[in-house]
């Protein structure tokens, strides 16, 4: 079906107005339909339909996912964390981080060579944090949530109101953007193989009942004198000077509040201090931690 856009565009073009299904043995007609949108951002639903039968009438709304895609959210904030997770989003983060506590103490924090993926003269600032639909990375675990929770950062129940009761062609429909409904196949040719092929949120979330969370390093490039952006960290790297040393201080207990740029500002004043242009200003008498590759 080609690109998302291309296949959500195809999903509609068979829920026309008048179209007909079956559907829970009845036949219903499409009175309307198209795709949720907000001023920011955008609705869980992707696909949204109101049809009628000569008993009643359903609202069907779908969150359309390609059958290959691992990203549930990525580039997290604070308040999509919460929208997503509630009011408890902060200390869900901080328990699913601290449950892989090790991992991230065990991870070098200065390059003073090339490794992996993490070019030489890097020197990590923190840890971004992504949820995705499989277990992927090193920095990388289960959320610690429940089934309810689960549904509701599928559905979307937690947004924003302009993204819960979102705008279907023109107009402001309650709850529109909370989808209830998950099509991830691809090979569809009809109305009828829509509403086949489409699972309930519900027992899609039975079938994966888990989430996962991945934590990817946000570094400051000490040759090009960069970094990328001003992400909000899950885990953030407090550097300090002590005993004329650069020394590290992992803190786990601010996820998402605190950003790349404030960490950034941080780094460049103790090494300003301590007189470290680029790694390879970095050696034994000035390093306060062995992390270093």
């Amino acid at each position: 079906m080609g690109d998302f856009g291309d296949a959500e565009r195809g999903i509609l073009a068979f829920m026309t107005e008048e179209t007909e299904f079956v559907f829970q043995n009845k036949k219903y007609k499409v009175i309307l339909s198209g795709k949720p949108t907000c001023h920011k951002g955008e609705p869980k639903t992707d696909i949204y339909i109101l049809a009628e039968s000569e008993y009643d009438k359903v609202e069907i709304k779908i969150s359309y996912k390609k059958e290959n895609a691992d990203f549930i959210e990525n580039k997290m904030s604070a308040e999509r964390a919460k929208q997503l997770f509630g009011i408890n989003w902060e200390l869900i983060i901080e328990q699913s981080t601290t449950a892989i506590r090790d991992k991230f103490e065990e991870r070098m924090l200065i390059y003073k060579n090339k490794f992996k993926r993490t070019e030489k003269g890097a020197i990590t600032l923190g840890w971004k944090f992504e949820l995705l639909n499989k277990n992927s990375g090193e920095l990388s675990g289960k959320m610690l949530l429940t089934e309810e929770q689960v549904i509701e950062v599928y559905a979307g129940s937690n947004l924003s109101e302009d993204k819960r009761n979102a705008m279907v062609c023109g107009q402001v429909i309650e709850n529109s953007g909370i989808a209830n409904y998950i099509l991830m196949d691809e090979d569809v040719h009809s109305a009828q193989d829509v509403i086949d092929k489409m699972i309930p949120i519900t027992e899609y979330v039975k079938l994966h009942p888990n989430i996962y969370f991945a934590c990817k390093a946000l570094n400051y490039r000490t040759f090009a004198g960069k970094w990328d952006g001003d992400r909000p960290l899950s885990v953030q790297v407090f550097w300090n000077a002590e005993k004329n040393k650069l020394v590290p201080k992992l803190v786990y207990d601010k996820p998402l509040m605190i950003k790349g740029n404030e960490v950034a500002g941080r780094l460049l004043q103790y090494m300003k201090l301590l007189n470290i242009k680029t790694t390879d200003d970095i050696d034994d008498d000035n390093a306060g931690t062995d992390r270093i590759i």
